[in-house]
């Protein structure tokens, strides 16, 4: 992990708040980008407990849907230190930020977003070992990328399944209305994934209402109305039933608010059923992301606050990539970019040494098909991460068995070429890690 040297970072700016401490958007010398830090204050000989664990937990998380750690950052003044989270700078903002600004959501959006926070929250909760509980799930912890992909944030709150951490009570921390019933009931409350699967489907709610819960109730009261059964306002999102897929996205939410916790699904049961409704509007994402664009590039006059004489020296603005920065004919470019896969790619660790992944492939074609790798998880990511089209998916799925899955999924991958092969030995290696060793062994 990089740490940056002190004067590194420049024309720091607060932007918001995290869940331990303040948040400024920036530009690092080091890096040569522009970042967002995450500072936390402490005096010298404090232990920064609340720094290093959400450092630790963000280095371990990551995934493609979730934000990446860029480095730390250290500044001492006096007897004054402050410790710093510096991460990539997210000019969309968050979810509430899109629902705020944006007045009709497209529905494709809605529910890629929907899918992708699922396959983030799967990570997290299934791949991960020991898997991370996040505990802070909510629209203002999704970021979204300069592509509007997910990027989920905040894990000051976040701790180890299994880990004896302080419990979250009544009087603890979290966001009081995407909190389960049993935290207000439990004393010494103790959160388990199912925590997280209640706050997905108050994050359903509102992605579907594009509002936020219980608006007209102070803390108080959303603290009686949970735990006796009150949910968000139905009538909010009951008008959008008419519309295709939308009564299979209120029936998931609603097994996941559930009264009693062991009866909401996993993350990895919600997987399919939000992949069904994303490929449901596959073929509307690209222009319903080229809407929203379109949209955020209207106003981006009034978006940029940089001044050019506070940009550090050598540091060419459009460098800074903004929403407004991709116009005309460069917008089509970068998004058949990224529906050819050419900009996807899981952020899992890297192989040691390179490797020739197709020749990779090849060599090993029968091997692979034999072991019978988890291709159903590999098969969600090659469509969400677009390396492979909703047409493509079809074909492969229509090919019987598990085996032929296999088979048909590396036929395609290998067709597609090096980036392609590239990405589905990462795949593998994350999901089938015992497959992938044997190969390079």
């Amino acid at each position: 992990m990089q740490s940056l040297p002190p004067g590194d970072l420049e024309c720091l700016e607060l932007v918001g708040c995290g869940g331990f401490g303040l948040v400024y958007r920036g530009w690092s010398r080091t890096l040569g980008t522009e970042i967002a830090l995450k500072m936390i204050q402490g005096e010298r000989g404090d232990d920064p407990r609340d720094f290093n664990k959400e450092r630790d937990m963000m280095h371990k998380a990551n995934y493609t849907y979730v934000l990446r750690l860029l480095g730390v950052y250290e500044k001492r003044d006096g007897e004054q230190i402050e410790y710093g989270l510096v991460m990539e700078y997210m000019h969309n903002g968050s979810l509430r930020t899109l629902f705020d600004k944006v007045p009709d959501v497209p529905w494709a959006l809605r529910f890629q977003i929907l899918h992708q926070v699922v396959l983030g929250m799967n990570y997290l909760h299934h791949v991960l070992n020991p898997s991370i509980i996040h505990r802070d799930l909510k629209p203002r912890n999704v970021l979204l990328n300069k592509y509007l992909d997910v990027q989920i944030t905040d894990f000051g709150l976040a701790k180890n399944a299994g880990s004896t951490t302080t419990s979250l009570n009544q009087s603890g921390p979290g966001t009081i209305s995407y909190m389960p019933p049993e935290s207000f009931r439990v004393l010494n409350y103790k959160p388990t994934k199912k925590f997280d699967v209640y706050s997905f489907a108050i994050l359903t709610w509102s992605v579907l209402s594009g509002q936020e819960p219980y608006e007209v109730a102070d803390n108080m009261m959303i603290k009686l109305l949970i735990p006796n059964g009150s949910r968000p306002d139905m009538d909010l999102v009951k008008k959008w039933t008419s519309e295709k897929m939308v009564p299979e996205a209120i029936d998931l939410m609603m097994e996941c608010w559930s009264e009693d916790p062991e009866t909401r699904p996993s993350f990895s049961d919600c997987k399919p059923k939000t992949l069904s409704m994303s490929r449901a509007y596959a073929k509307d994402i690209y222009q319903a992301i080229q809407q929203v664009l379109d949209f955020f590039r209207s106003m981006s006059t009034s978006r940029r606050t940089s001044k050019v004489d506070d940009v550090p020296d050598g540091v060419n603005l459009s460098s800074m990539t903004d929403l407004s920065d991709i116009t005309g004919s460069f917008a089509i470019q970068v998004y058949q970019e990224i529906l050819n896969g050419v900009e996807s790619k899981p952020q899992v660790e890297p192989f040691e040494e390179p490797i020739d992944s197709g020749e990779l492939l090849r060599k090993n074609f029968a091997t692979i098909v034999h072991a019978n790798p988890d291709i159903t998880s590999i098969l969600d990511d090659l469509f969400s991460q677009k390396i492979i089209s909703q047409e493509e998916l079809s074909t492969i799925e229509a090919s019987g068995t598990s085996q032929n899955l296999v088979r048909a999924t590396l036929l395609k991958v290998m067709n597609k070429g090096r980036r392609s092969s590239d990405v589905f030995l990462q795949l593998l290696k994350l999901y089938s890690s015992s497959v992938m060793d044997s190969l390079t062994s």
